[in-house]
């Protein structure tokens, strides 16, 4: 046979395939008026749906709990900002005020997850461990106004949350949780009354890029392993960002935890009073704090600039060390579920300034400073090092800033 003729044989297989590929992923418009759930529930697997701006109001009869429910894999959804509209040309998703007769209250704004996966399915669900969701992005949405969540990822490999706003939330904004290989770059999150932003029970995400203010919390993680934060900005919060203990959530411990890596991050002027529920965990956390590690081990906080958080800048602390200030959360009323050590964690090349110049009237007031190390849980391997200006303050309850770890 000529060899020419094989070749050409072989490229007009592959420019077949190629087409047919093309042709499988469609897109799918949205106006105002219209349904994006109507649009996503015939979208097959690498659809695009596309969303001009608008308010969007979805159907709670149709989706219950969600303001939208995704299922299908490698789904884009892509809100069609116009700048300099204002909200006018923003992609905006809300629930009704009050909800639709019989509709109920939509809890989430967008919910990404298996069939049949709600978010009571948790850690150690063997049949969607088995049936994860493989791909899913969002772009330009404004989500708002609901009763817990705005963006939440469960049981999604492969995932994508870009450039989206989150607002007014009665929990989380931006919500990955039991997801993995994950980017949460560029959004923008603020005024709800748990996170701003929460990666939990995840695995291998990369939070970059995003404004995370007036929340209890910034941005937490906990529960995870092989997770970078950087480069947020994360101001106006209660505490910037948390690297928690299980217990703080009461979630189960997984086997591999850690590797979180908190890099060139902004933080600062977190000193908002805590708007959290009575009674929940984020309500126990004092104000003025920037970056706080409990409990949790093989960490990396370096080259941050962590300044003007009235009561501490960098803390690390056991976890039941931390929880004896408290009499009703306290390790003997709840025993940890894994080691309540802090241990093998680098805080280094950090720059602290005008931090604990005015710490709450709370029985830890002590520990205010630009960097603190307090632990009676006998934590060990822990490294300060590098971090300026010179002459930061600090307290540590070993006298000195541990080196064992360096």
């Amino acid at each position: 046979m000529n060899k020419n003729i094989r070749w050409s044989g072989a490229l007009l297989g592959t420019a077949l395939f190629v087409t047919a590929s093309v042709a499988q992923a469609a897109v799918h418009r949205v106006f105002p008026g219209e349904s994006i759930q109507a649009k996503i529930d015939i979208a097959q697997p690498g659809d695009t749906i596309m969303v001009e701006p608008g308010i969007y109001y979805e159907d709670a009869n149709a989706n219950g709990r969600f303001g939208l429910r995704i299922k299908t894999d490698n789904l884009r959804l892509i809100g069609k900002v116009k700048k300099g509209r204002g909200d006018a040309g923003k992609v905006i998703l809300t629930p009704r005020t009050p909800p639709v007769t019989g509709g109920g209250v939509q809890q989430t704004g967008v919910y990404v997850a298996p069939d049949g996966c709600t978010p009571e399915n948790g850690v150690g669900d063997e049949f969607f461990e088995a049936n994860r969701l493989d791909g899913f992005y969002i772009r330009g949405f404004t989500v708002h106004g609901y009763e817990w969540n705005g963006i939440q990822t469960r049981f999604v490999n492969n995932f994508k949350i870009i450039r989206n706003e989150t607002h007014t939330l009665e929990r989380n904004g931006i919500y990955p949780t039991i997801s993995a290989n994950g980017l949460v770059a560029n959004n923008v999150s603020y005024g709800t009354l748990d996170t701003a932003m929460w990666v939990a029970a995840s695995e291998n995400v990369r939070v970059i890029g995003n404004d995370l203010s007036l929340a209890p919390i910034g941005l937490e993680v906990n529960v995870s392993v092989d997770i970078e934060v950087l480069q947020n900005d994360v101001y106006d919060n209660t505490v910037g960002i948390a690297l928690f203990h299980p217990n703080s959530a009461g979630n189960d411990p997984r086997p591999d935890m850690g590797n979180w890596v908190v890099r060139q991050n902004n933080v600062y002027d977190n000193n908002l009073p805590n708007p959290a529920p009575p009674n929940s965990f984020q309500a126990s956390l004092p104000p003025g704090v920037g970056i706080l590690l409990l409990g949790v081990s093989d960490n990396v906080v370096e080259k941050n600039t962590v300044e003007d958080n009235d009561f501490v800048g960098i803390g690390v602390l056991g976890w039941c060390t931390a929880q004896g200030f408290d009499p009703v959360r306290n390790c003997i009323a709840s025993p940890p579920k894994t080691d309540p050590r802090a241990n093998n964690n680098l805080i280094s090349q950090n720059k602290v300034s005008r931090n604990g110049t005015a710490p709450p009237a709370v029985p830890t007031n002590f520990l205010a400073a630009d960097l603190t190390y307090f632990d009676l849980d006998g934590s060990s391997g822990n490294c300060f090092e590098k971090n300026k200006p010179k002459g930061y303050t600090y307290v540590s309850s070993e006298g000195e800033l541990p080196t064992d770890g360096c």
